[in-house]
């Protein structure tokens, strides 16, 4: 009985080995049939037959190596090779933010909202029961933003970009003396905003020791209001805006960096003064559905003018962080999220936005 039982397992250990034999070499067999319809895919993509070093003996239950392409270096930068790795976040993260632009006769349709918080106080002086009493004044504005985007892809590498956005701001003015409010006013205004158009354009493709390179151009119109009840709403004003984007790949991080310079024509005698900004920051694919993104942006805007006067100690130095997150809840819709810090006094202290844009 102990010599049939011995038998019978070695029989059996016989049959599995034969048995994992045949799997092994179905497996060869369906590997070697897909890297051959990945050298034909290749070839119709007029790609050069990739280089494959694969592990596939029988004896050896690990993945083939990974595939590299001649064509890596001649097109750098290219890591979009089918539709659905074009729809990873950190791709829509990208071109939501006018680094990426899109392809011809794509567009996307994006709802935007943002929040602001600014909070200043200044010192000053009231006069109470006939004493002149030093004091001070805070002045605290909340203003929200809704805003429309639209983008369109054109032949070229060039993309058509329109901004229609609607303010709401409120002013609160309060007046302490020995930490306790003495006056307080509150003002709010509310109006159109500026419409923007921009064309954008790549310039210059990723090479190995180079960044993609896009020049953006924007006018922003006088067609939103000034102010409203006494609030000014930052608009009513004629912009021409040239920007250039950097962006330099290191999957899963893309690094990017931008320049720009405003000009801003006179109106009604008035003029705010031109600005000049830069940034820098970089996008961290986490997931397929996942993006995070963190940036540093500074601006300098110069002293305004009154009918050809400057305002002394009107130019405003701005620096904020960003830290921003998006994420895929749909197969045309992004969904991002934003908080920004400011790190100098002329800055906004806090800001958050959440945008949808859908992509068609």
């Amino acid at each position: 009985m102990i010599l049939l039982l011995a038998t019978t397992m070695v029989q059996a250990e016989e049959h599995q080995t034969q048995d994992l034999q045949r799997q092994l070499e179905q497996r060869d067999t369906v590997i070697l049939e897909l890297l051959e319809r990945l050298e034909t895919l290749e070839q119709e993509l007029g790609i050069q037959p990739g280089k494959v070093k694969p592990e596939t003996t029988s004896d050896s239950l690990e993945i083939p190596g990974r595939v590299e392409t001649d064509n890596a270096q001649a097109a750098p930068g290219v890591v979009i090779v089918d539709e659905s790795v074009a729809e990873r976040a950190l791709e829509r993260s990208l071109t939501r933010d006018g680094a990426l632009l899109l392809a011809s006769g794509f567009f996307e349709i994006e709802p935007h909202v943002s929040y602001v918080r600014q909070e200043d106080a200044v010192p000053s002086f009231v006069m109470a029961g006939g004493n002149l009493i030093a004091s001070e004044t805070e002045r605290n504005s909340d203003s929200l933003t809704a805003d429309l985007l639209f983008r369109l892809g054109l032949p070229g590498d060039t993309q058509l970009e329109i901004g229609l956005p609607y303010r709401w701001r409120r002013n609160e003015t309060v007046t302490n003396v020995n930490f306790s409010p003495l006056e307080a006013s509150t003002h709010t205004g509310e109006g159109l905003g500026d419409v923007r158009i921009a064309v954008a354009k790549t310039l210059w493709r990723e090479a190995p020791h180079s960044p993609d390179v896009i020049a953006r151009l924007s006018w922003d119109t006088d067609t939103g209001e000034s102010s409203d009840n006494g609030v000014s709403l930052n608009g009513g004003f004629h912009e021409v805006r040239g920007a250039l984007s950097f962006i330099k790949r290191e999957d899963p991080v893309v690094f990017v960096g931008g320049l720009s310079y405003e000009y801003t024509f006179e109106e009604n005698a008035i003029n705010p003064g031109d600005t000049l900004a830069a940034n820098i920051g970089s996008y961290v694919a986490l997931s397929p559905q996942t993006s995070l993104n963190f940036s540093l942006s500074m601006a300098y805007q110069e002293e305004s003018k009154l009918s050809g006067s400057v305002l002394e100690g009107s130019d405003r130095k701005i620096g904020s962080l960003i830290i921003g997150g998006s994420t895929i809840i749909g197969r045309r819709t992004l969904l991002n999220l934003s908080l920004g810090v400011g790190l100098t006094e002329d800055a906004d202290d806090v800001s958050v936005s959440l945008s949808l844009p859908m992509r068609f």
